[in-house]
């Protein structure tokens, strides 16, 4: 199913009945990678999945959107489809999104499984690594160079940025460095939602430092470790998590 939300065409899958359980999938993916949880909740809820903006079959934002773009268009689709006070999943950048709400946000409950939406602290061979970036960047533009080698710039880009940042879209790829660098700290301390958060102890992507600030952050928030689990816990780990989804929004 498809939908326009301000001139953004949205595609989403949706099944069942009763209160709203609505899944946002992470960077790179689509509403399929849940498929197996909108499976598992059918018959308790009217579960739908959501392509995120730029994602899936859903259009690209025509703007280079951050973390509150993206939150303010899911919510006009809620409201669209009176889906009144919804449990809501996010995996990774799909948390980002709900935790963008911030006091807007009127879930019954919420659910993250790898979340991203926190700066993280990152070494000092980082930010010497992006600074000597952005002094090569500014040679390059400032120079006979780029004349000479016009595709340099966008070569470099694509050798150095990750795979998610290479595999994309140039809009995409702004916005993916403008969501990457937004904390979105005191968005999550206005959330008041009952929330659990999945988390892989091995996870490298948001690494479990993150999901403990953000339960020290969240009102009413529990962090639930996943044993060796990497950034896709979830998927590696399958049964044990849908029992915990399960005991948390009343399972069968």
């Amino acid at each position: 199913m498809k939908i326009k939300i301000n001139d953004q065409q949205i595609a989403y899958h949706e099944s069942g009945h009763g209160q709203a359980f609505v899944i946002l999938h992470g960077w790179g993916c689509n509403k399929e990678m849940f498929s197996f949880l909108h499976t598992h909740l059918e018959d308790r809820f009217r579960v739908i999945s959501v392509d995120l903006p730029g994602f899936g079959e859903s259009e690209e934002p025509k703007q280079v959107w951050g973390s509150h773009d993206y939150a303010d268009c899911i919510q006009k689709l809620l409201q669209v489809l009176k889906a009144e006070r919804p449990i809501v999943f996010g995996h990774s950048f799909g948390g980002r999104v709900w935790l963008a709400c911030g006091a807007s946000a009127d879930f019954d409950k919420m659910i993250l499984t790898g979340s991203a939406g926190l700066v993280p602290k990152r070494p000092l061979a980082y930010y010497i690594r992006v600074y000597r970036y952005k002094i090569t960047k500014w040679i390059y533009l400032h120079s006979f160079l780029k004349k000479f080698y016009p595709h340099w710039l966008e070569n470099k880009r694509k050798n150095s940025g990750s795979e998610d940042y290479r595999n994309a879209s140039e809009m995409m790829r702004k916005i993916m460095v403008k969501v990457i660098n937004e904390d979105l700290a005191k968005d999550i301390s206005k959330i008041t939602a009952p929330t659990i958060l999945l988390w892989g102890t091995e996870d490298t992507a948001t690494p479990l430092t993150d999901g403990k600030r953000m339960e020290a952050l969240l009102k009413d928030g529990a962090l639930i470790p996943l044993e060796g689990g990497s950034h896709y816990a979830i998927l590696e780990q399958p049964k044990k998590c849908l029992a915990i989804i399960d005991a948390f929004v009343g399972g069968k």
